[in-house]
């Protein structure tokens, strides 16, 4: 993630941008620190930083005294849920988004810390998250889930226990991190769902959203590339929808989120998919799991030429690298 130059300019342009001096920020999901560390540098009076992790978090410990910092920063370990803060805080800053917006159940968790830590009246960074799906040829990606499994899965047994730890019947019923090209796009991507994390209604967790596209251009569909774009802060945009890394147009650490299909369907121009992509809360009471759904058909003119109903099935902490 520090290595990923998209991610970290927009996100330290927003927090420079965002924090005033004398600002009392928590920074949800620290890591290492570095967000809380430009908070710092901002003029912030005192950073709060919370994490699961505790070696990570003592990292976090170790990079802020390091700077000076030591005296205005206070980490806190465990799950946000579960904690309390002695104040509430001018900014709550957080890098918690899936790479589609909602797999890491990030707008419960800022809806939790919006209601419980922000003061009135404060600011949440990111500000506004929307999240895309488009229908895309990725004959490459899918051709490695009917071989040997992804090329970082580490062979055909690792990924057939990958398979079975996740509960999943098939390579089809997981998604997947992957850079999916532009060229590769069959039609125009469709708005899924939009966070407002100020917004002083809960956002709904679960939800099922009926998406139709018209093909634009004849190819073979091999499932759906879901992507976020963000407005961090005021005047800062994040949109990892592209696909060079070099070129700062997508994002190396969150890549693209990949739902594969069973069965690859050539389609022409002027074709249509209509398609439905759920999300419901995980069953296993982890405050982090899901379970996403993805269905539909392709149609030309009236007659439908093809099928697909996918699901994750049980819900999953993360996907598969």
């Amino acid at each position: 993630m520090l290595g990923d130059d998209l991610r970290m300019a927009a996100f330290k342009t927003a927090v420079t941008e965002a924090v005033r001096p004398g600002d009392t920020v928590l920074d949800l999901g620290t890591g290492t620190g570095i967000l809380a560390m430009w908070a710092l540098e901002a003029g912030a009076a005192k950073v709060y930083g919370i994490d699961l992790n505790e070696k990570v978090l003592d990292a976090a410990v170790e990079r802020l005294d390091a700077a000076g910092f030591a005296d205005r920063f206070e980490p806190l370990l465990g799950l946000s849920f579960d904690l309390e803060l002695p104040e509430r805080v001018d900014i709550v800053i957080s890098e918690i988004m899936g790479n589609l917006a909602d797999n890491e159940n990030f707008s419960a968790i800022l809806d939790d810390a919006r209601e419980r830590f922000l003061r009135p009246g404060g600011l949440m960074l990111p500000r506004v998250v929307d999240s895309f799906l488009v229908p895309v040829a990725a004959e490459e990606a899918h051709a490695q889930l009917t071989g040997e499994g992804p090329r970082d899965a580490g062979g055909p047994e690792a990924f057939a226990a990958l398979l079975a730890a996740r509960g999943a019947k098939d390579p089809y019923a997981l998604y997947y991190d992957v850079i999916l090209p532009v060229a590769g796009h069959l039609a125009a991507p469709r708005l899924v769902r939009r966070y407002e994390p100020e917004r002083p209604e809960a956002t709904p967790t679960s939800y099922d959203v009926p998406l139709v596209y018209t093909v634009q251009r004849d190819g073979v569909l091999t499932g759906f590339k879901g992507y976020f774009a963000a407005r961090l802060s005021e005047t800062v945009s994040l949109d990892i929808s592209g696909d060079d890394i070099a070129g700062r147009t997508t994002s190396d650490s969150w890549k693209h989120c990949y739902l594969p299909i069973g069965r690859p369907v050539r389609v022409r121009r002027g074709d249509r998919i209509a398609m439905t992509l759920a999300r419901a809360a995980g069953r296993d009471g982890s405050p982090f799991g899901q379970t996403y759904t993805w269905k539909g058909r392709v149609l030309s003119g009236t007659r439908v030429v093809a099928e697909f109903d996918h699901s994750t099935g049980t819900a999953e902490t993360a996907p598969p690298d």
